[in-house]
């Protein structure tokens, strides 16, 4: 984490508490649900438990972690989207709680109308990476995916997925000829290696081993700024490449909740952020801590949304 983030965390923790009269209302006798919409075990389910333990000491109540799947992320988002708005229920929302939004026109909630945001605690940045027979350098890429012909190959975890879209965005700037191939989970990473694709946007921790050992070659970065376990290789945007495509994790809760409430939970996940043993545990996971409040976070939604909206209209990307 940054020294810029830690004053952050530091200001907005170092604000009074705002008491019961002022809209706080918490019930002593009920906990936090924290809603994850994706299965226990899985990598948003491993980083928001022991978050919700360090929260539950903030908070000084108890911070019970409910698994909610089923249709990807809508069951467990649509639960909370009806959900009181009263402080004792949040969503760990990833990207698919825009991206459903941008895929599908009458989906039952709206992120940005149903949803108070309350911090974005993290991401994982997504590398362009290639097999070795495809390219050594990123200009050498441009080249051979534009050639004319029956063109190169790209994977994804899924369609409409972050990574997905993320390369589409960069096929419409770079003009590229090349043919999306959706996967489920690490099994495109494994056919890259194999050859069977030729390159594809990646989650960071899946890839950085296999480009240290040079089965695959890890040629740009997204994001504003490279990564430290990355140095050596560039960002998109500084390759003149600007996409949106990376993989975040977010608290929201539902819209109507009193700005007290919601001042309270943001200040307690962003504290949790500043504990020693999380940043130990989410840099081992291979996350960026991004600490961003509110206001900040609410500013990226509405920008990835219409990124996203714009992408899938552009790139004529359906649901599954």
């Amino acid at each position: 984490m940054t020294l810029a983030r830690r004053a952050a965390i530091a200001l907005i923790t170092a604000l009074p508490i705002a008491s019961h009269a002022q809209g706080v209302g918490w019930d002593a006798t009920r906990p936090v649900r924290v809603v994850v919409p994706q299965p226990a075990g899985s990598p948003i389910d491993l980083v928001a438990r022991p978050l919700a333990q360090v929260v539950q000491e903030d908070l000084g109540r108890p911070v019970v972690v409910e698994n909610r799947t089923a249709a990807g992320t809508l069951v467990g988002t649509e639960a909370v989207a009806r959900a009181a708005p009263d402080g004792h229920t949040v969503l760990i929302a990833v990207n698919s709680f825009i991206i459903n939004a941008a895929l599908q026109p009458n989906l039952s909630y709206d992120p940005l109308r149903d949803f108070v945001p309350i911090a974005l605690p993290t991401v994982v940045p997504h590398v362009l990476v290639v097999h070795p027979r495809v390219a050594n350098d990123f200009s050498v890429f441009l080249e051979a995916a534009r050639r004319p012909g029956p063109g190169k190959s790209f994977g994804s975890y899924g369609m409409g997925t972050s990574n997905h879209i993320g390369a589409e965005q960069l096929k419409l700037l770079a003009r590229l000829n090349a043919t999306h191939i959706p996967y489920r989970g690490g099994q495109a990473e494994l056919d890259l290696i194999a050859g069977r694709i030729d390159f594809m946007l990646a989650n960071l921790p899946g890839v950085l081993q296999h480009a240290g050992t040079g089965q695959i070659r890890a040629l740009a970065i997204s994001g504003a700024d490279r990564s430290a376990r990355m140095p050596e290789v560039p960002t998109l945007t500084e390759l003149g490449f600007p996409i949106t495509s990376d993989s975040w994790f977010a608290v929201v809760a539902p819209a109507g909740l009193p700005a007290g409430a919601a001042a309270r939970h943001s200040a307690a996940w962003l504290t949790a952020l500043n504990r020693p043993e999380i940043g130990a545990d989410l840099d081992r996971r291979g996350l960026d801590v991004l600490a961003t409040g509110p206001a900040e976070f609410e500013a990226r939604l509405r920008r990835d949304l219409a990124t996203y909206t714009e992408v899938v209209r552009a790139a004529n990307i359906r649901p599954e």
